[in-house]
């Protein structure tokens, strides 16, 4: 935890080492949902080979199941799938101009399918707020790990300074001829550093030495105001403590659970491949001997004659594996990931036939699992993007109100796919059986047509219920009756 500034002083080694074990938890979620199992999960496999002699023979790495990454993206689509509803005043007001001119500058709802799938493999993400080259407020996102906390020490819910550092290399001088070697030697690492505060950034970038410690400042800035009323750096944490200064990632209380799958998948696909093409038995008479190599072959194809009933017969080996039991762990850990990981059997359900479907209540209800996980996620998201919007209002650009003491609503939706029928029922019900909505409204959205082309269809459906219903008929010579009474009265 850091409570000041101390740790960016001459002579401190980078990075902190109060932050070491977040920064290497990032590198490992980071791998993980990237694929990269059989590096994070190595030592796995230790566990197995000290029971089995050959295990580096049997198990192999041919078989990734990457849950993780599963688990994080179904929490995107759930927030994100169906676009949030941001609104302030009437839909003409300068405020929803605002909105959603901000909106659209910053592609604002893939930025936060962004930020939704951080706070799942890392536990946090952050929001950066500033004005581009264009002075236009800007809502963007940056890496986890360039994130650093500063905290006051009695109350660690009480934020001093936001942090944002990232080190780099950079050539150094007269060494162009020599880069053709790409030795380590012929660069420098700096370290960039900004230092946010309440309307204030500070800019600093360190030299750093090859053992990381931070040597001199190479350049530095004087507090530079942001054009802002608060922090330009908004952090947003997945599932957060009172002794806690970062979030809570989905994947620790998955690694043992999924790493066992994969080994004992991975076990069963190598030991499939092994057996994939069975071996032949049978008496010695069946062997010829082949000049060519020196060895004696067996030639599939031949008659081999049997010199008295005792001759073995010439036949494949046939191999039981008994893998059932590791079928039915592999059974019960796909269950236990499903309520661990809080995203509940249906999204695990692989033996779901197609053509099946369920109706929207029943879905919803086995959702309830993770509908409840993603709203535990989106509260704290909601909260935070209001905030950046009103913060980006402030820093100005074409159309775009201060937005600072409006408020702002944003009408999340659950994700999950509607079901017209149902819903149409509930209607039914609700209104004593009375339409809701009018033939032409039905037939231009069901049919996504133009006005033009509902009107046309409109009145191809009454000129055929006109043809096969005479009587409606009545009313065109009622209009010929009433024209004609028109033309006696013109002739008079």
């Amino acid at each position: 935890m850091l409570t000041n500034l101390d740790f960016l002083r001459i002579g401190q080694h980078w990075p902190p080492a109060t932050e070491t074990n977040r920064l290497e938890k990032y590198f490992t979620n980071k791998r993980i949902f990237e694929g990269e199992h059989e590096l994070v999960y190595k030592e796995n496999f230790n566990r197995i080979a000290r029971h089995i002699g050959n295990f580096q023979d049997i198990v192999s790495y041919s078989v990734i199941t990457n849950f993780q990454k599963l688990i994080s993206l179904k929490i995107a689509d759930f927030m994100l799938g169906e676009e949030p509803t941001i609104s302030c005043g009437d839909d003409n007001s300068n405020q929803q101009i605002a909105i959603d001119k901000i909106k659209e500058n910053n592609d604002l709802i893939n930025t936060c399918y962004s930020l939704a799938i951080d706070l799942s493999r890392y536990g946090d993400a952050v929001f950066n707020i500033y004005k581009d080259d264009e002075d236009t407020g800007r809502i963007d996102i940056t890496q986890p790990s360039f994130y650093f906390k500063v905290v006051d020490p009695q109350n660690i819910r009480k934020v001093q300074y936001h942090v944002l550092a990232h080190k780099y290399k950079k050539l150094k001088p007269n060494t162009l001829l020599n880069t053709l070697f790409n030795d380590e030697n012929q660069y420098d690492d700096f370290l960039y550093v900004e230092i946010h505060s309440k309307g204030y950034v500070e800019k600093i970038t360190y030299k750093l030495s090859k053992q990381g410690y931070i040597e001199s400042v190479v350049e530095q800035s004087n507090a530079i105001e942001t054009g802002l009323n608060d922090f330009a750096i908004i952090p947003v944490h997945n599932l957060l403590t009172s002794d806690r200064v970062y979030g809570i990632d989905d994947y620790a209380d998955l690694d043992s659970i999924i790493s066992e799958l994969e080994v004992r998948i991975s076990q069963i696909a190598k030991i499939l491949d092994k057996h994939a093409e069975p071996s032949m038995q049978g008496p010695e008479t069946a062997l010829q001997y082949n000049k060519a190599t020196g060895r004696y072959e067996l030639k599939v194809g031949n008659y081999f004659p049997k010199s008295s009933k005792e001759d073995a017969d010439v036949s494949y080996i046939t191999w039981d594996a008994q893998l059932e039991a590791s079928f039915k762990q592999i059974e019960k850990l796909i269950n236990i990931l499903a309520v661990i990981s809080e995203m509940g059997s249906a999204i695990f359900d692989f033996d779901n036939k197609l053509g099946t479907a369920a109706s929207g209540t029943a879905l919803k209800r086995m959702m309830i699992s993770p509908l409840a996980k993603v709203n535990r996620v989106r509260m704290s998201v909601d909260n935070a993007l209001k905030k950046a919007i009103k913060l980006c209002s402030q820093l100005g650009g074409e159309d775009i109100v201060d937005l600072s003491k409006e408020k702002i609503n944003i009408f999340w939706n659950d994700g999950l796919p509607n079901d017209p029928k149902e819903e149409a029922d509930i209607y039914n019900i609700r209104t004593g059986g009375k339409p809701t909505i009018s033939q032409y409204s039905a037939i231009k959205r069901l049919d996504n047509l133009t006005d033009e082309d509902t009107q046309a269809e409109l009145e191809a459906i009454q000129e055929e219920t006109n043809i096969s219903n005479p009587l409606n008929n009545l009313n065109m010579f009622n209009d010929l009756d009433n024209q004609n009474g028109e033309g006696e009265e013109n002739e008079e």
